[in-house]
């Protein structure tokens, strides 16, 4: 994704924060690649569909801060020896805490593999790299939360005309409401559904019930903007 400055012309997506480098292309596996952020965003690379699901519903859950794929870390095994193990995605919390993901089909998490990662995490926790380790399966994927976090990434980009429409309607929510009733105030139409919809992203709107984002999704106002 590239983005427009009014000064400044196009700006690219920075370059990934990993330690490394994720494959363009494989005749073997899915590969792929997210802009994150606000702006220009940072590049993201997944070496699965899983690890690209994983990271978007990593990065659009509520108490995500901050995510970055293909951390190093140096950890040893029984006897001593030293090696290097790459933790797919680790997603900083807006409570501050570390969390590191191995993202991996469940048929491949085989026992000796997660063994491994036991023991990874034990070092990794015991030297306040991460405060948590976990394995992230196709068994972790909510379709439900899947269809939202691709409906926050594809609207994130901001509108300066019906953005401000539609906090000022949300400004007048009492109680709850759902996501068409604040559509009809704005009088935006699909403007005014994307412009909600960030707002639900961004924590300002909560949804009621966990579902579907639709015009008939109940959402209740969490902050005034």
């Amino acid at each position: 994704m590239s983005y427009h400055f009014q000064a400044g012309g196009i700006r690219l997506p920075e370059f990934s924060r990993g330690d490394r480098k994720t494959q363009v292309g494989s005749t073997k596996h899915f590969t792929g690649g997210l802009v994150l952020g606000e702006n220009e965003g940072v590049r993201l690379g997944t070496d699965s569909h899983i690890e690209t699901n994983g990271s978007l519903l990593l990065r659009y859950h509520p108490t995500t801060l901050d995510l970055v794929e293909q951390v190093r870390f140096s950890w040893y095994d029984e006897h001593g020896e030293y090696f290097d193990h790459f933790i797919d995605l680790v997603a900083t919390r807006t409570d501050g805490t570390v969390i590191g993901y191995a993202v991996r089909p469940m048929k491949r998490a085989s026992h000796a593999y997660q063994c491994k990662l036991a023991r990874i995490k034990q070092q990794a926790i015991a030297q306040c790299f991460l405060d948590d380790f976990r394995l992230f399966t196709e068994e972790d994927v909510c379709p439900v939360a899947l269809h939202n976090a691709k409906l926050f990434h594809s609207l994130r980009r901001p509108d300066a005309f019906a953005d401000p429409v539609a906090r000022e309607a949300c400004n007048e929510v009492c109680g709850t409401t759902t996501v068409g009733a604040l559509v009809d105030r704005t009088r935006l139409e699909g403007m005014g559904f994307r412009a909600v919809v960030r707002l639900i992203g961004s924590g300002h709107l909560e949804l009621v019930r966990h579902e579907r984002i639709e015009r008939s999704t109940e959402v209740a106002r969490v902050r005034a903007n």
